[in-house]
């Protein structure tokens, strides 16, 4: 399916994906691609720091940029080749697997979807199915038409699994953060009312000492006036 497909052509198939490829080659970009190519700059950049950008902003420059400029494959190519050097492990997973079923797998044309399936379920455990599905695409793996729509569908539902478990984490963590900022109010709040009932608490027993000093003065008043 994608043997023969150009950069461009698997980056307009990963359109969703860009802002993950962009997140994991980010610093790639900034520190050689737009050092150098100063019209990508000022074209989809004008007056923004490159340094401050978040990756949803870098990622629609880049997408818009690889399917409007001349050069948009050497950019889409610049971005898989970073991606794939630092996901190499998964290079070497794959290049095993296939050396498996032929020495010479370079040559193959298309995998059964029993080979397809076996590769996929291997890789799916190792490496999630986000990874497996955006190695296949960018390094063209021979799977079946219908087994990358399967994997794409694996890759999004495995993406939608963790946006759902990161929203929980958050929310959980918020209400946690919430607890914890209402139980220092409540210690705040009871240490103040404990340190004004402690004054109060003194201030009663010298009122009642003093009270207690004037009744015995005054008794003995009357003691010697009846004497």
């Amino acid at each position: 399916m994608y043997k023969n497909a150009t950069y461009k052509q698997k980056f307009a198939d990963l359109k969703e994906w860009i802002p993950h490829l962009v997140e994991t080659v980010k610093k790639d970009l900034r520190s050689d691609h737009l050092k150098k190519d100063l019209f990508f700059v000022k074209k989809y950049l004008a007056s923004k720091n490159i340094h401050k950008m978040t990756t949803a902003e870098l990622a629609e420059a880049y997408a818009k940029a690889i399917q409007e400029e001349e050069t948009g494959e050497d950019i889409a190519e610049f971005i898989t080749s970073r991606w794939l050097l630092k996901n190499s492990e998964l290079y070497e997973f794959f290049e095993k697997q296939l050396s498996t079923i032929n020495p010479d797998f370079a040559s193959l044309e298309v995998l059964t979807p029993e080979q397809a399936q076996v590769l996929i379920e291997a890789s799916n455990k190792e490496f999630g199915p986000t990874h497996t599905y955006l190695f296949s695409v960018l390094n063209s793996v021979v799977f079946p038409v219908e087994t990358f729509e399967q994997l794409k569908q694996q890759a999004q539902n495995h993406q939608a699994d963790q946006e759902i478990e990161l929203f929980k984490a958050l929310e959980k963590s918020s209400a946690e953060e919430m607890q914890l900022q209402f139980q220092r109010e409540i210690a705040r709040t009871t240490d103040k009312y404990e340190k004004k009932l402690s004054g109060l608490q003194k201030k009663y027993v010298a009122d009642v000492e003093a009270l207690k000093k004037q009744i015995a003065t005054l008794q003995r008043k009357l003691n010697q006036e009846k004497s």
